[in-house]
């Protein structure tokens, strides 16, 4: 059995208070160790350090050494996890030869970590996409093993060019390589990597257009003057749709999971499945005539709102909510297709064109960013500028027009 601590040298380092931080490798009793580049005084040395608290918070750079601390730990743990899936014999000696060997931190397996670490924090949705940037990543370069060094302007590039090549959008492929700035930087922040090697030094990202269908406020009334059989699905969607655009565009995964206890003194109180922040909003006129549409004697406070989400199931389970959200999602774009359809609107409408025709309608009517990006629920005003800057054709239509007559 193989045990991997961390320790101090007993002597200080020469001219010093300071000892050097040293990595213990047992193995069948037998120890070596690998004397670490860092040194700490004794003080700022925790000898049952765990995760992230082998050095004390009175060092410094305490968050950034325990981060290192980690690789090493997780290096030699790798080390032996290879050794023993090979069935070779081995020594505390070797384990230590081998990781005497220069390496370099190793990207795939740091991404596989922050990945099980979103899984580990339910974070189901944002867990997929990595895993999904991650596994495109391993396909163009074709190795599991790729270093951070190894990711330079030149690979991003060429990256770039595979996944244009694979038939993804420019938005798409905006949206994978941004992943893959996120980890640089978050590895840059706990110190695992300079900021010299930063590629996105030179290297720039290629935005792409999203174009985002809204309707007009013509184009919602034609929706809710649908003649549609009540209680049926096709009502149900309409009915989410129309509480969702008439709420700021609340996101669909927050619409499947709003229950009777949302609603608190004329406001819908929610936590947001996204940001994982508390949401309230006044509810005007028209969502409260959809809601007394649901709302009967027997209604309980934990009970589902719209009957998309069913009262007696337990969505407890992270995997499971997010695979179930996915699914209604899906269900509930048929019948907007077919909503659409019905209502002569030639427009792709989808659960997010709620959100986008709100946040259209609302930048025309008001004159205040900060107050919009609140009502939208956005973290910051960046967020929302984002947000709009695909809605400015039309201020580009009248900027030209007014500067140019013909």
């Amino acid at each position: 059995m193989a045990t991997v601590n961390i320790e101090l040298n007993n002597k200080p380092v020469k001219g010093s208070q300071e000892h050097k931080l040293q990595l213990r490798i047992t193995v069948d009793r037998e120890k070596a160790r690998v004397t670490l580049m860092w040194s700490v005084l004794p003080t700022q040395f925790n000898p049952n350090g765990k995760r992230s608290n082998y050095i004390r918070a009175n060092h410094p750079n305490h968050k950034v050494l325990n981060n290192k601390i980690e690789d090493k730990i997780q290096q030699a743990k790798d080390i032996i996890s290879d050794l023993e899936k090979k069935s070779k014999p081995y020594t505390a000696g070797l384990v230590k030869q081998l990781m005497l060997k220069p390496v370099t931190v190793d990207f795939v397996k740091f991404t596989e970590r922050e990945i099980e670490e979103l899984k580990n924090t339910n974070r189901i949705g944002s867990s997929k996409k990595y895993s999904v940037v991650l596994n495109t990543i391993k396909d163009y370069a074709k190795t599991d093993i790729l270093g951070f060094d190894q990711i330079s302007p030149e690979f991003l590039r060429k990256y770039e060019s595979y996944l244009l090549k694979q038939g993804l959008k420019q938005i798409s492929v905006h949206g994978y390589i941004n992943k893959i700035r996120a980890l640089i930087n978050k590895s840059i922040q706990q110190g695992r990597i300079d900021p010299g090697q930063n590629p996105f030094l030179i290297y720039k990202l290629k935005q792409g257009k999203s174009l985002k269908d809204r309707l007009t406020l013509e184009e919602i009334i034609k929706i809710e003057e649908l003649e549609l059989t009540p209680g049926t699905l096709i009502s149900h969607v309409r009915n989410e749709f129309l509480f969702s655009f008439y709420n700021a565009g609340i996101r669909i995964s927050d619409l499947l999971m709003l229950i009777w206890g949302n609603i608190q003194n004329g406001r819908l109180v929610y936590k947001m499945y996204k940001t994982n922040r508390i949401h309230s909003l006044l509810l005007k006129e028209k969502p409260l005539a959809i809601l007394r549409q649901y709302q009967t004697d027997d209604t309980k406070k934990e009970d589902y709102i719209f009957p998309f989400f069913k009262n007696n199931i337990d969505y407890s389970d992270p995997l499971f909510l997010h695979n179930q959200i996915g699914s209604k999602t899906a269900l509930i774009n048929k019948y907007l297709k077919e909503i659409a359809k019905k209502a002569e609107i030639e427009k792709n409408i989808t659960t997010h064109t709620a959100r986008h025709s709100f946040a259209d309608f609302a930048r025309k009517k008001i004159d205040n960013i900060y107050n919009l990006s609140k009502t939208l629920g956005h973290s910051s005003i960046k967020v929302t500028e984002a947000y709009l800057a695909t809605f400015d054709e039309k201020a580009v239509d009248e900027t030209l027009n007014s500067i140019f007559d013909q």
